[in-house]
């Protein structure tokens, strides 16, 4: 009798945890505002498209060094590993110079960010904060919440986003991984004002640090592209949404992880039923547990409707493109998934410039050339430890 009243008090605690873990992401979603522009910034600048590790940090690294005025630096991730130590190095260079340095990175993104490397940067005079650190009220939502952008702005002149974090593996030196593929935007020009007011908000939430002056949006010539920078989640849901259901010729996809919302997938649906060319391109390794379950069930309506999803094997694919009838494309740091639309802050940039669609093109199908096309028949055979592994993942589909 005991044992069933032990069983039965540890049940009854579990429940009431739960129900507050539910109240409290409920209330949080709620009570807790996100401090983001709510409408597109529409911009001239001009962009250039970067697609590997080295590429990215070797140019980064140059413009870094130009810095005269202000650095505004913000990562998901900042690991540190040899690139990240590289990266530390140069910024406090940079601060002991006279440059104003403002590093923002997300709490759970670089947790193991130690506190020694933190305390070195302050001490050289760089300027450190979390994004989204857990606190109370609303402790579990804070918690999920994630700032997933990724912006770097040099002088208010020249910026950089997109999908590259700081870290060895980025570079393509995670031996279970491999060979990193990600499409990152290196900007000039009057878009840079859209990306520095967003770090401006992002900061003053983070630090309580409130920036303004001329010196931060100096007088910059138009650039021959036009952007709209979007860092609204409903804004950037909407636009996928619209899109794909637009759409003409062809939708074209690429994600690290595909979990779309019921909305998107009967967008996809239906694009398909008009007969518009659906291609989804994956990893085909994963970098998160259940993530790659969790798709399973899309990706299989989806090939049975005549879309074609491909997996990239040479490596680990973790670029967020989508491009619509090879007129209007969108590149940034929202992946295709329930987590980056519905509770991530993100930011995406969307250009119809021919030239740069081009280039961007040309990515894709290098990608695509070293991937593989996904047959419907290989998820009607899926062993019973992965099909446990879906049921799991349809539990926590908001949190992956």
């Amino acid at each position: 009798m005991a044992i069933v009243c032990s069983i039965l008090i540890l049940l009854l605690a579990a429940v009431i945890i739960a129900v507050l873990i539910w109240l409290d992401f409920q209330l949080g979603k709620k009570n807790v505002a996100k401090k983001e522009l709510e409408d597109p910034a529409v911009c001239t600048g001009e962009a250039a498209l970067i697609t590997t590790g080295t590429d990215f940090f070797d140019t980064l690294f140059e413009e870094i060094e130009q810095a005269k005025h202000h650095l505004h630096i913000q990562f998901y991730i900042f690991n540190e590993d040899c690139i990240g130590k590289e990266m530390t190095s140069l910024l406090k260079r940079k601060a002991r110079e006279g440059v104003a340095v403002r590093l923002l990175v997300d709490y759970m993104g670089s947790f193991f960010l130690k506190k020694k490397a933190i305390h070195e940067m302050k001490l050289a005079g760089v300027q450190f904060a979390y994004s989204f650190k857990p606190e109370f009220p609303y402790f579990f939502y804070k918690l999920n919440r994630r700032n997933h952008r990724k912006i770097t702005i040099i002088d208010g002149k020249k910026g950089f986003t997109g999908g590259f974090n700081v870290g060895d593996e980025y570079l393509g030196r995670d031996p279970k991984l491999g060979d990193w593929r990600d499409y990152h935007l290196q900007l000039d020009g009057p878009v840079i004002h859209s990306l520095q007011h967003q770090f401006l908000l992002d900061w003053e939430e983070a630090s309580c640090e409130k920036l303004s002056g001329n010196s931060y949006f100096p007088e910059l010539e138009e650039g021959p592209q036009t952007f709209t920078a979007l860092f609204s989640s409903k804004q950037i849901y909407s636009f996928f949404l619209q899109r794909i259901e637009q759409a003409q010729t062809r939708i074209f996809i690429g994600s690290p992880y595909f979990i779309p919302d019921a909305s998107l997938q009967r967008a996809l649906l239906h694009a398909l039923k008009r007969g518009v060319e659906v291609i989804l391109l994956v990893p085909m390794k994963s970098d998160h547990p259940l993530v790659k379950e969790a798709s399973y069930p899309y990706l299989r309506e989806l090939l049975k409707a005549g879309c074609r999803v491909d997996q990239y094997y040479e490596g680990f694919f973790h670029a967020k493109v989508f491009m619509v009838d090879e007129k209007i494309c969108d590149i940034g740091t929202t992946n295709f998934d329930l987590r980056s639309m519905f509770t991530n802050s993100e930011v995406n940039c969307i250009f119809h410039d021919p030239e740069l669609i081009k280039v961007t093109l040309k990515a894709i199908e290098v990608d695509l050339a070293r991937s593989e096309t996904l047959q419907v028949t290989a998820l009607d055979r899926l062993s019973l430890w992965t099909k446990t592994k879906i049921q799991i993942a349809r539990v926590i589909l908001p949190f992956l």
